[in-house]
């Protein structure tokens, strides 16, 4: 009966509803049919995996917080930041050499080297691995999972090209080649990641290329050799080097390679924690080392080394001999112990003095600044070092005119501002508010009539554990209150 009412359903294509449709179809049996058939209509629930989310132009402008017109800076940023970590984690003054040709990244250390095993991490994407998880430190502003997020983008940028569309990236450290590459099992609608190995000339430092478009890295050709540059001025110690489809651009010498900051391995401070965060921070520790105790959980923390120190924290909160999980809470958090151990770890160590953090300094500043071409007679300095809310920074600002400007009728060059956190310079500007509800730099530049088109030349930085970062791809943040400060000389 249904075949047979066929062409008369053709014969009602134009009509303005489904129910007219079924209405126009055979006899009222017939409709009936069609209509309870109709309503049976189940949806497959297709199961996709979750793996697919680095794949996807959505997800990976989510990860790293810029649009793909800024994926070469986020390249660019998150190897650095990397290589950078890894020398000072090694006593190492770093050396990093950038090479950008055709459409291709690479960027070259002297560390000490990623291990092959932290490669197979950043390879499963099934988990995500990040030394960096729960800690309160100042340390640079990477995402954690970088790699993951930068592994995967020239096969989103190549993505129109269907099933032919993939990424390949190279990873060299010890003598071996790492060869990675990314593409998609459209069947699966997972990751598909073809992992080989070569022997390499690599056997000190890491080398990382990372393929990309060459329109693209073109296009941001500018930003990009900006955001390298600014990296020498907030690293002392740095010696950087960058050439362009051959053409050496930067070659900037370390001004002190023994230029010291807060390392990414010294003890955290408990006084850099909230009870949100020491929550946090206690159940990673949980879920990562499940067998931990009470007592070697605060060992860690910076001044809770001694044994003596450790027993009257564990008197007062009652957890000697206890695990940090019982302590914490099998089936939910338990918020009085949480805040009882904090209190007890901060009552029993000193807070950390904010020039301990790290001071990138007058005279390093002073000489990038006459690099760039400012004149030294323009030049000042301000520095302020203290606390707000318990939590150390330090605020370092300098400023100048480039010698050009200066000139009967010269304009010089444009404006020039270099601005970063913990040592790692933002792609865009983080200092758009600065206090609750004030204004950001570029207002407070345009205030005094340091425009865009002004040679005026600026650097600032902020040193803090505890950034307020506003966006998922740490790009802006909040600097509240105003700094308690101790005695400045400078």
């Amino acid at each position: 009966m249904i075949k047979s009412a066929v062409p008369i359903c053709e014969q009602a294509k134009s009509a303005p509803s489904e129910r007219s449709v079924f209405t126009n179809c055979g006899n009222a049996e017939d409709q009936e049919t069609l209509v309870k058939s109709a309503k049976r209509l189940m949806r497959v629930p297709f199961k996709v995996s979750r793996l697919m989310e680095f794949c996807t132009y959505r997800e990976l402008v989510n990860q790293t917080g810029h649009d793909a017109s800024e994926w070469p800076l986020v390249v660019l940023k998150e190897l650095v930041d990397n290589a950078l970590d890894a020398a000072e984690e090694s006593e190492i003054a770093p050396v990093i050499s950038i090479a950008v040709k055709g459409s291709s990244v690479v960027v070259s250390d002297n560390g000490p080297g990623i291990p092959a095993d932290t490669i197979e991490g950043v390879l499963d994407y099934a988990i995500r691995v990040s030394s960096r998880e729960a800690y309160v430190s100042p340390t640079r502003g990477a995402q954690g999972n970088a790699l993951k997020t930068i592994l995967p983008m020239a096969y989103v940028l190549n993505e129109s090209l269907g099933e032919s569309a993939c990424g390949e990236s190279i990873i060299e450290a010890h003598g071996t080649a790492h060869h990675i590459r990314f593409s998609v099992n459209h069947i699966r609608q997972e990751p598909q990641i073809q992992h080989t190995t070569k022997p390499s000339r690599v056997v000190k430092g890491t080398r990382i290329k990372i393929q990309l478009s060459q329109d693209l890295l073109d296009d941001t050709k500018h930003d990009f050799l900006r955001l390298a540059e600014s990296y020498a001025w907030l690293n002392p110690h740095l010696t950087l080097r960058l050439s362009w489809d051959g053409e050496q651009v930067l070659d900037i010498k370390a001004s002190n390679p023994e230029w010291r900051k807060w390392l990414p391995t010294w003890p955290t401070s408990a006084h850099w924690y909230d009870k949100s965060r020491f929550r946090r921070y206690m159940a990673a520790h949980i879920a990562n080392r499940e067998s931990i105790t009470v007592r070697e959980f605060i060992s860690e923390f910076r001044g809770m080394t001694g044994t003596a120190k450790q027993k009257l924290v564990l008197a007062e909160t009652g957890a000697s001999h206890v695990s940090l999980h019982n302590y914490f809470g099998i089936h939910k958090a338990n918020v009085g112990n949480i805040v009882k151990l904090l209190a007890s770890v901060q009552k029993h160590t000193n807070p950390v003095k904010a020039s301990d953090l790290g001071i990138i300094g007058k005279d390093h500043l002073y000489r990038m600044m006459e690099l760039a071409g400012g004149d030294p007679a323009t030049f000042t300095y301000n520095r302020k070092i203290g606390e707000t809310n318990g939590v150390p920074r330090v605020i370092e600002f300098a400023f100048g005119i480039h010698r050009e400007g200066l000139t009967a009728g010269g304009r010089g060059p444009s404006r020039k501002i270099i601005t970063g956190v913990n040592w790692s310079p933002g792609i865009n500007n983080p200092f758009r508010q600065l206090g609750r509800g004030g204004d950001g730099l570029d207002a407070i530049l345009e205030r005094v009539r340091a425009n865009t088109s002004q040679p005026v030349i600026a650097t600032l930085h902020l040193a803090c554990p505890r950034v307020a970062y506003t966006d998922r791809g740490k790009s802006a943040i909040v600097v509240e209150g105003n700094a308690v400060e101790d005695r400045d000389d400078e």
